[in-house]
């Protein structure tokens, strides 16, 4: 099921953000169930804010990088993962079309910044919810607790609503 976006074909693409421990994962992994019993075929792209290391000091793929490629990648019959710098300059949009094709969603996990459409999780943080904290295009919540909003607000573990919700809002008439 793919869309079309200003003229342009394009792989359709929601992110689920919320703070550390609200419940980001456990809702995707839902979500992916959800989408696959309707027989799409779902990508999983997770955004940090940190460093982090996929390549191991010594490994083949790392003594590539340091020896000065931007990218490498490792591969068998049937997995693939490919590790490379962007400096910055690479999006999840981008990166979606790029690695991920075929697939007809792509759910980016924790993206706050980019103008994509999100779906925020909210646990039991202490902190500001996000979508009180200035981040955009948050286009519905996902809690248990009482939320005062004009968002749409599901329950966390309300994975067959939040994928309907998802289903019209990306796959309109689909």
């Amino acid at each position: 099921m793919k869309f079309y976006f200003h003229d342009a074909f394009m792989t359709a693409i929601i992110s689920i953000t919320g703070r550390s421990g609200s419940g980001k994962t456990t809702l995707i992994e839902g979500l992916i169930g959800h989408f696959s019993e309707k027989g799409l075929k779902i990508s999983i792209i997770k955004h940090l804010r940190h460093e982090f290391q996929m390549d191991h000091p010594g490994k083949d793929t790392w003594r590539y990088r340091e020896a000065g490629a931007g990218g490498a990648a490792i591969m068998n019959e049937s997995e693939f993962a490919v590790t490379g710098r962007h400096g910055g300059t690479l999006d999840p949009r981008t990166l979606a079309e790029r690695f991920f094709p075929d697939a007809d969603l792509v759910i980016i996990e924790g993206d706050r910044e980019s103008a994509i459409d999100k779906i925020e999780v909210i646990g039991d943080s202490a902190e500001q919810p996000l979508y009180r904290s200035g981040i955009a295009n948050i286009i519905a919540l996902a809690s248990d607790r009482e939320i005062p909003s004009v968002l749409p607000l599901f329950k966390r573990d309300d994975v067959a609503g939040i994928g309907q919700f998802i289903e019209k809002k990306l796959f309109p008439g689909g």
